[in-house]
């Protein structure tokens, strides 16, 4: 019976041409910047490479001769007429390449180095292994026009059966051949048509047989010895931890405070947090009691009375931003957002603990509501303050 034979000689002759127009593209060079080899050359590795390349050009050699033996004028010919064609374009194209070298500049004498030959000769032994390939390759295809061993194949050659995935097709489908298909005709008929009896695909009567079967798998599991939960279980089950997934990342996003998501707290570690921040950066403007006095820069934060707001959200952007026509730095680059909303909930706790030297109210009566804004008169109230102050 008849094998096809690998033939190596188109791949090894695309290669041979493509090795010929290589210098055309790869021989302009251009100086770079050295960079680290490789491969570490040494001389024995390159005497090992020589020796190779000497090895492939004795065989070349031998092989060409047996070559030159076995082929007569009309093996030569017949050879040439239908496979070599090509290959006699090789050399041609090796000659042309010869012509393109646009190499780079190169210091007079400078000898190769090491690296450089052992690529040179890793190239040359490629070279020769591809050479030596297309001379089996062509030994191979005069043998067979000596001997004529491709006509009687071509004689020879059996009928082609169906291949592999025509007979997987046919086990999963069970298809009947068409010739075949009078012994499955069913005897009714209507207006001319006659029906096929197939049997049911064997693909799709075993996914039935899975369904089944993973049912039963899934009934026993869930509700016979409860080793799945059931889906109310699994949605009670998710819900409780997207609540503690949303707990730890709500966690990470306390230091990303600022006026528009400030809350109100009254946990006594953020108000302690609070106090020791406002003593450390407050007290100088403001009073270690918060309330001021007549003399202070700041205002009293203590009584009723806020020139800008007095809502949780309005103070941590006063305290942010600050005022600075009025003196109010902006403490936003040396306070971080949390510490800023720990003084702020600790101002909050102070209303009404100003003592008999608390400085006078400023600012407008606020009687809750925040709205983030500052009020319209605000700015304006130094004659409302004065008046205050004498009473």
């Amino acid at each position: 019976m008849r094998t096809d034979r690998i033939n190596l000689f188109k791949p090894v002759r695309n290669l041979l041409a493509l090795l010929a127009l290589a210098p055309l593209t790869l021989h302009a060079q251009t100086t770079a910047a050295p960079v680290e080899p490789l491969v570490q050359v040494d001389t024995s590795l390159i005497y090992a490479l020589i020796a190779l390349a000497v090895v492939q050009v004795i065989f070349i050699l031998a092989m060409a001769g047996i070559m030159r033996t076995m082929a007569g004028p009309g093996a030569w010919a017949k050879w040439l007429a239908g496979k070599g064609k090509a290959a006699v374009l090789v050399p041609v194209l090796f000659l042309v390449s010869q012509h393109a070298d646009a190499q780079a500049y190169v210091p007079e004498d400078t000898p190769i180095n090491n690296y450089a030959m052992f690529w040179w000769l890793v190239g040359i032994n490629v070279f020769l292994f591809i050479f030596v390939l297309a001379q089996i390759n062509v030994l191979r295809s005069l043998t067979r026009a000596i001997t004529g061993a491709d006509a009687k194949e071509a004689e020879q050659e059996p009928a082609k059966g169906p291949t592999w995935v025509d007979k997987v097709l046919m086990r999963l489908t069970r298809q009947v051949a068409v010739e075949k298909e009078q012994d499955i005709l069913m005897h009714h008929e209507y207006d001319g048509i006659r029906e096929l009896d197939n049997v049911l695909p064997p693909w799709w009567l075993w996914l039935f047989y899975f369904t089944i079967a993973w049912g039963v798998v899934y009934l026993i599991n869930v509700h016979v010895i409860n080793v799945v939960p059931d889906q109310k279980t699994e949605y009670a089950q998710e819900m409780e931890q997207a609540r503690v997934d949303v707990a730890a990342y709500m966690a990470t996003l306390k230091n990303s405070v600022d006026e528009n998501n400030v809350t109100r707290t009254d946990d006594p570690s953020v108000i302690a947090n609070g106090k020791a921040i406002f003593t450390q950066y407050c007290t100088p403007c403001h009073g270690p009691d918060a309330a001021g006095s007549e003399t202070s820069v700041g205002p009293n934060l203590t009584d009723a009375y806020w020139l800008h707001g007095g809502d949780v959200k309005d103070i941590f952007k006063t305290v942010k931003y600050g005022v600075p026509e009025k003196g109010m730095i902006s403490w936003k680059a040396q306070i971080k957002p949390v510490e800023i909303a720990a003084v702020v909930n600790y101002i909050l706790t102070l209303k009404g603990t100003g003592g008999p030297t608390q400085k006078a109210p400023q600012g407008d009566l606020w009687t809750g509501g925040g709205s983030g804004e500052a009020p319209t008169d605000s700015v304006t109230t130094a004659i409302d303050t004065t008046r205050m102050a004498a009473r």
